[in-house]
């Protein structure tokens, strides 16, 4: 069970790492599903190779999940890097500045000017490290909320109906609005924990800490960020069904990261 979810945003560049997101929480949550694949890996053991990119491609949706069911099953999330495109022919349009550019995305997985190449008409870049980390950049941050909403929720609804909690076995939980996500876009910018390990139920309120801690992610790790300023709160209220943000007790805080 998943217990703490980081994230940071960048708005510059609608890049996201998270901790606690996977591949599989990405897969489900999106609208608009790859048509076909462009591996950022040389040396990628899935897919067709192709002359022009000398990279691997997986074309056609069909094959994409396939692809995505065959990186689950062997848990190799680490070596996930791609970039999605549309159109097939316009794989070959690519100039070699443009392949190279592509190539140095690719090892150092941080891009080199705008993360989407109008030729590719990509939606995403993915990236996942080592450690649970990922980063992915989006064309559209809507997708990103939703797919955070849902990645709560299901946190949440795991909780609840574990043995260990106050609750019955089975028992339904609200989906989180992403619109209350957005409204956080200011702290998730900063970079920000919530603490499932720290969860509480009050008044049949579960309260779920938000710590800020920035770009540190090895403060993660373990309590480490236990030690930082409790930003807000996000409750669940289980006897009316409602999701809700709690500010934490310093209001000029909270402020600074809301402007």
């Amino acid at each position: 069970m998943t217990k703490k979810v980081y994230v940071h945003i960048d708005p510059i560049s609608n890049a996201v790492v998270s901790h606690g997101i996977h591949a599989s929480d990405f897969v489900r949550g999106i609208v608009h599903q790859p048509k076909n694949l462009l591996l950022l890996d040389p040396v990628a053991e899935y897919g067709e190779y192709d002359t022009h990119t000398g990279l691997k491609v997986i074309r056609g949706s069909e094959e994409v999940g396939t692809y995505f069911d065959e990186i689950y099953k062997k848990r190799q999330n680490s070596s996930l890097k791609w970039i999605d495109f549309t159109d097939l022919t316009m794989l070959k349009e690519l100039t070699p500045l443009e392949i190279s550019e592509l190539l140095y995305f690719g090892h150092t997985k941080t891009h080199l000017h705008s993360p989407f190449f109008y030729k590719l008409q990509n939606n995403f870049v993915y990236f996942d490290f080592n450690e649970d980390l990922t980063r992915v950049y989006y064309r559209y941050m809507d997708e990103f909320y939703r797919i955070l909403a849902d990645k709560l929720t299901r946190i949440l609804l795991e909780k609840l109906n574990d043995r260990k909690t106050f609750f019955r076995k089975g028992i339904s939980v609200e989906k989180l609005d992403s619109d209350l996500l957005k409204d956080m876009r200011g702290i998730l910018q900063e970079g920000v924990v919530f603490s499932f390990e720290q969860a509480e139920l009050i008044d049949k309120e579960y309260r779920i800490p938000i710590y800020v801690v920035e770009d540190y992610v090895w403060k993660i790790k373990g309590a480490r960020y236990q030690e930082e300023n409790l930003l807000a709160t996000l409750i669940y209220q289980s006897n009316k069904r409602k999701w809700r943000l709690e500010k934490g007790q310093e209001d000029l805080l909270f402020a600074q990261y809301t402007r």
